[in-house]
């Protein structure tokens, strides 16, 4: 179960009810993309198509009031959510792309649709492992493309960000995609010299790099808070994720395991808070 008010800024309103949401074509098009070819590139245009959409989910009983169609919510209000566990035993949230993919997974059950990024701050309050896309009942067949959403997806798509793995699938690239307040601080311990040697060593390989910052960022919004490598460097986004991909593989084996760590690129713009806040970790040496 969850509050209303602790997951909405401002609560769900409208008095319009020919409002109508967003065409899902767009979006089952893109997870059906990934489904047949499993590309950064792929995955990078679902997740923005995450961001634009709407999504189902299921409730075991429909709040006190609440009336079909687009209505008015009023903050405080406590909805109970459906989570199953899935194979392994790990509570899950079940979302559907539209009505119908819905009706298939259970077509009696009551439910309610809220925006993409709405959903995914549900499931960080939840503390869900997974959020499984149009899941579907095994007497039936699938009618819509579905998939799974990983912790470290929903994470950064609940603060308007897309993630991109790094092609050897050990680290997180994020993109800022929409407007979301941050907190920049130190990390709590400084990062230890083996993490050092392994970033110096493999940094330098990369004539463009010109130094690294290590810090902690906490999402405002949803108290989400991560362990980032800031590099200041000018290169193309194939690049930044080829050099993300090498530094990220070279300090793997040393971080602890469920210990989160992202990467991003330095804007000039963020220099003076990184100078304040940030751990230099690797300076390119002048010749």
């Amino acid at each position: 179960m969850f509050p209303l008010k602790a997951v909405f800024k401002n609560p769900f309103r409208t008095s319009k009810p020919s409002i109508s949401l967003p065409d899902p074509k767009p979006f089952l098009q893109a997870m059906h993309t990934v489904a047949l070819n499993d590309t950064p590139e792929n995955r990078g245009k679902l997740h923005r198509e995450f961001l634009n959409s709407w999504l189902w989910i299921c409730v075991t009983e429909l709040p006190e009031g609440w009336k079909p169609g687009m209505t008015t919510v009023s903050a405080g209000m406590t909805i109970p959510v459906a989570t199953p566990n899935n194979a392994r035993g790990s509570r899950v949230l079940p979302v559907f792309t539209d009505p119908a993919a819905l009706a298939n997974y259970d077509p009696n059950t009551p439910s309610m649709a809220f925006p993409a990024v709405e959903i995914f701050k549900i499931a960080l309050q939840l503390g869900v492992g997974e959020v499984v896309v149009n899941p579907f009942d095994p007497v039936r067949k699938p009618n819509r493309p579905g998939g799974i959403v990983t912790r470290r997806e929903f994470e950064a798509l609940a603060q308007g960000l897309v993630p991109q793995r790094t092609p050897d699938g050990k680290g997180q690239v994020l993109t800022v995609q929409k407007p979301t307040q941050i907190q920049i601080g130190r990390c709590k311990t400084p990062a230890s010299s083996e993490i050092k040697i392994q970033l110096v060593t493999t940094a330098a390989k990369f004539p463009e790099v010109e130094k690294i910052f290590r810090y902690q960022m906490r999402f405002v919004e949803t108290g989400a808070q991560s362990e980032v490598l800031g590099l200041v460097c000018s290169v193309k986004p194939d690049r930044f994720q080829q050099i993300a991909s090498s530094l990220m593989s070279s300090i793997q084996p040393l971080i602890a395991p469920g210990h989160p760590v992202d990467l991003t690129v330095v804007r000039p713009a963020d220099m003076p808070v990184m100078q304040k806040h940030g751990e230099v970790v690797y300076e390119k040496v002048s010749s």
